[in-house]
C-alpha cells in the first residue's frame, strides 16, 4: 500500500510522539524498578569487591576452610583465624590458621597453620587482643581423634583422655610466631554436667572501661548438645590466667553459639544462635564484665537462620575520638537460608537495631567484625561455597552503613574514601 504524502507526513509525526512517549514511560519504569543501592545493583554491592583471605585446597592441605575470626591489632594489622579441615566436617582432623593483612584488609599473606592439631581436632578459634602488653590469646576446643560433638557418652571432667579440652596460644610479635598450645580446661569447664564447649565462634573482647578495665573476655557454650548454656570466661591478668563467670539463667530456646561486644561502663552483651532454628536471635546482658548475666531475652531485630553471627563494639560514649555515640554492629544473613549478608548498628547498646543495610546477595554464612581504622570496619565471612572452601573480606564504612547520616566520627571530620 502507498500512503499519499500528506499522510506519510501525519504518520510519521504521530510515529515521533509514539516514540517519544514510549521512551518517557520506559525511563519512569526503569526508574522504579532500580534497586535503592543505585544505578548498577551489582557493583554497588560490598561483597562484589571482596578479597579471598582463605580458599580450600590452593596451596594448603585442606578439604574445607570454615569458622572466622578477625582481629585488628593496630596500625592497619589485621589477623583473620579459621579453621583449617582436612575433612569436610566439623570435627575433620582441624589445623587452627592464620592470615595477616598489614594493609588493612587490602593483601593477605599465604595462610599457615599456628596450631596444627596431629589427628585431633582444633575447633573454634577465638582471639583477643591485649593492647597493654601488644599480645594476642587464641582459645580453642581440642577433640580427641575420633571424638565427634553429637556422639553420646563423651565424658565430662577434665582428666579422661577422651573428654574435651580447652587450650590457648599466644603471640607477642603480631603472629609471627606462637607458643606452644596450653591447657585450660581446669579453670575454663564446669567439672560436671558438662561434656562439650565452644569457644565463639568469633573474636573476643577487651572492656575498655569500667571497673574490669583490661579484661579479656571470651563468650562460650557448653553442654551436653542439644542442652547447652552459655556464658563467658575472662582474664585479669593478660591471659596468665582464666576464670568462668555464671552461665545465664534460662535459656529460653536451644542456644549455642555467642558474640559479645562490650556496652558503656564496662557491661557486655552476649547475643547467641537459636539452634533449634527460631526466627530471631537471643540476647543478654552483663553488668559486671561478663561474670554473671541477667535473663535471655528475644532480639527481634535480629535475623537468625540457625547459624552463627558477630557482634563488635566499634565505639562508646566516653570515646570524644568516635563522636562520644555508642554504636555496637551485628553481622550476618538475612533470609531463609545461608545467603545475603546484613551488617545492622544500634545506638543503644544492643536494645534496638534502627540501622540495617545488604552487603550482598550471595552465599554468606559465619562472619566476623573488626574494625579497620575510624569510620572502616572489616567483614571476614564464609562465602558459603560447596563445602565452605573460600573466607572472604570486606571492608565497609559507618557512611556508607548509615547512607550518610553517621561517619563514625567526630562532627565535622570527613567520612574515609574506600579505594
Amino acid at each position: 500500500m502507498t500512503w499519499p504524502l500528506s499522510g506519510r507526513r501525519k504518520w510519521n509525526r504521530v510515529e515521533k510522539m509514539m516514540n517519544s512517549v514510549f521512551k518517557c514511560l520506559m525511563s519512569a519504569v526503569c526508574a522504579v524498578a532500580l534497586p535503592a543501592f543505585g544505578q548498577d545493583e551489582k557493583a554497588d554491592f560490598p561483597t562484589d569487591k571482596a578479597v579471598t583471605v582463605f580458599s580450600a585446597g590452593e596451596g594448603n592441605p585442606y578439604e574445607s576452610i570454615r569458622i572466622p575470626a578477625l582481629l585488628n591489632i593496630g596500625r592497619g594489622q589485621l589477623l583473620a583465624f579459621a579453621e583449617g579441615r582436612y575433612k569436610n566436617t566439623d570435627q575433620g582432623e582441624n589445623d587452627i590458621i592464620m592470615s595477616v593483612s598489614k594493609n588493612g584488609g587490602k593483601t593477605w599473606s599465604r595462610p599457615r597453620a599456628i596450631a596444627k592439631s596431629h589427628g585431633a581436632t582444633f575447633n573454634n578459634p577465638c582471639p583477643v587482643y591485649d593492647v597493654k602488653t601488644k599480645t594476642v590469646t587464641v582459645v580453642f576446643q581440642r577433640y580427641p581423634a575420633g571424638v565427634k560433638e553429637r556422639q553420646p557418652n563423651i565424658p565430662q571432667g577434665w582428666d579422661d583422655e577422651k573428654c574435651i579440652r580447652n587450650f590457648m596460644i599466644q603471640s607477642r610479635n603480631g603472629g609471627s610466631s606462637w607458643s606452644k598450645p596450653v591447657d585450660i580446661t581446669r579453670t575454663t569447664k564446669r567439672p560436671t554436667g558438662v561434656d562439650i564447649m565452644a569457644s565463639g565462634p568469633n573474636a573476643g573482647a577487651q572492656l575498655r572501661s569500667g571497673p574490669h578495665k583490661g579484661r579479656l573476655v571470651i563468650p562460650m557454650n557448653e553442654g551436653p548438645f542439644g542442652k547447652w548454656v552459655i556464658s563467658c570466661i575472662y582474664s585479669d591478668d593478660g591471659g596468665k590466667s582464666w576464670k568462668q563467670g555464671q552461665p545465664t539463667a534460662n535459656m529460653k530456646g536451644l542456644v549455642n553459639e555467642t558474640s559479645i561486644a562490650e556496652t558503656d561502663n564496662g557491661g557486655v552483651v552476649m547475643v547467641a544462635r537459636h539452634w533449634g532454628g527460631g526466627n530471631c536471635r537471643r540476647i543478654v546482658w552483663s553488668q559486671d564484665g561478663g561474670e554473671t548475666w541477667g535473663e535471655v531475652e528475644d532480639a527481634p531485630e535480629l535475623f537468625c537462620d540457625s547459624t552463627q553471627n558477630s557482634l563488635l563494639t566499634y565505639s562508646l560514649t566516653d570515646q570524644p575520638a568516635f563522636g562520644g555515640r555508642s554504636r555496637i554492629l551485628f553481622s550476618g544473613p538475612s533470609a531463609g537460608r545461608r545467603i545475603k549478608g546484613q551488617v545492622a548498628m544500634s545506638y543503644d547498646n544492643g536494645k534496638t537495631w534502627p540501622v540495617k543495610k545488604l552487603l550482598g546477595e550471595g552465599g554468606f554464612a559465619y562472619s566476623s567484625l573488626a574494625m579497620v581504622e575510624p569510620g572502616v570496619v572489616g567483614v571476614l565471612y564464609e562465602e558459603n561455597q560447596p563445602h565452605i572452601k573460600k573466607l572472604k573480606f570486606v571492608p565497609i564504612t559507618i557512611d556508607w552503613l548509615t547512607d550518610g547520616k553517621d561517619t563514625g566520627l567526630p562532627e565535622g571530620r570527613k567520612a574515609p574514601v574506600l579505594k
